[in-house]
């Protein structure tokens, strides 16, 4: 039982041994939750710039959509005019071709 005692002991002085600090006064646990704190820091930092170009690519994205929607928009205003000009100039040869048709009977 001696044996293990002074086995412990020593295994236990190892251990503290590890953990005493250094000469600027912070521990091993502290070193750690510094580096992972730091680190936790960086990839926040990676994800807000990753944000900002996404942000910026949906407003690129965006501006071209709404321009496409515009032209459509435009396009669609000039058929709607087309379409009211070819049917004005049909029923206008509609009714030509009615007057003729009735000169013709009457004649």
């Amino acid at each position: 039982m001696n044996r293990l005692f002074v086995g412990m002991t020593l295994l236990a002085g190892c251990l503290l041994g590890g953990c005493n600090r250094a000469d600027d006064g912070i521990g091993p646990a502290q070193r750690a939750g510094k580096a992972v704190d730091e680190a936790g820091a960086r990839v926040q930092d990676k994800i807000d710039q990753a944000n900002q170009k996404i942000e910026r690519i949906n407003d690129k994205v965006s501006d071209g959509v709404q321009a496409q929607v515009d032209k459509a928009d435009a396009a669609v205003r000039d058929a709607r005019e087309g379409a009211k000009e070819a049917t004005a100039q049909v029923g206008k040869k509609v009714a030509e071709a009615g007057e003729k048709m009735q000169e013709k009977a009457a004649k």
